[in-house]
């Protein structure tokens, strides 16, 4: 059974949230666009940085928490905030029919584009990834694995990169891998020494949280008695 895409149907079902307080881009050009709201701002921002965790399962369904939730914003300023001026609220995304509630407390940046997440609930920490760029997952890693040619695929002339998603769990330890593209005889090879990488914790607010990256492995047959297998954190 093919595994469910929750992250691009999540991006879906927030459409809604983004689009209010915005025009779409087919209105007519004589109705100004209205100013998005600090919710979708910060909706937004949870969806830039945060994927469903496919290798959580929910205890009732047997399934990674369902992407056709609502997302809200709390009426009142988090007591985690700054007291400061500065946009900073509480973000939650419902599934009543799991009965989880996911909330973040996230400041935002000067432009609204961006933000620090100051704190997370339990829901989001068991349901959710911190999804991390290649420049802050770096100074995580604690152990790497480069992945063994296959030998079959050495005797096929196969090579190629095979970019492979991630999840780490609280303690650092690879807790999913799941090849995203690549030939598919090299597929055994990169899952393997993925599980292999060690990393260090991450953590939001003081509590350590699972997140995601995103490791390359490249074969190349470089003459036909030289070869080379590594892998890194993809750019």
């Amino acid at each position: 059974m093919k595994r469910p895409q929750v992250r691009s149907t999540w991006l879906v079902c927030a459409v809604g949230v983004l689009a209010l307080g915005s025009t779409p881009a087919w209105a007519q050009a004589d109705n100004p666009p209205k100013p998005v709201s600090l919710g979708a701002q910060a909706v937004a921002v949870v969806l830039k940085h945060y994927a469903i965790n496919p290798s959580v399962h929910h205890s009732t369904t047997g399934l990674p928490l369902p992407a056709d939730g609502s997302w809200s914003l709390s009426k009142t300023r988090p007591a985690s905030c700054p007291q400061t001026d500065d946009k900073c609220v509480e973000v939650f995304y419902d599934v009543p029919s799991a009965s989880v509630r996911c909330s973040w407390v996230v400041l935002l940046n000067a432009d609204t584009t961006d933000g620090q997440f100051l704190d997370e609930n339990k829901d989001a920490a068991s349901y959710l990834a911190r999804v991390l760029s290649r420049g802050d997952a770096a100074p995580l890693i604690s152990s790497r694995s480069n992945p063994v040619y296959p030998p079959i695929a050495i005797a096929s002339q196969v090579q190629g990169d095979v970019p492979v998603n991630v999840i780490v769990g609280k303690q650092g330890e690879v807790q999913n891998a799941r090849m995203l593209s690549g030939p598919p005889m090299l597929a055994p090879a990169s899952i393997d020494a993925a599980k292999k990488w060690t990393f260090k914790p991450f953590v939001v607010g003081s509590n350590p949280v699972p997140y995601q990256v995103k490791l390359v492995f490249r074969f190349q047959i470089v003459m036909p008695q030289f070869t080379r297998a590594t892998g890194d954190l993809a750019p």
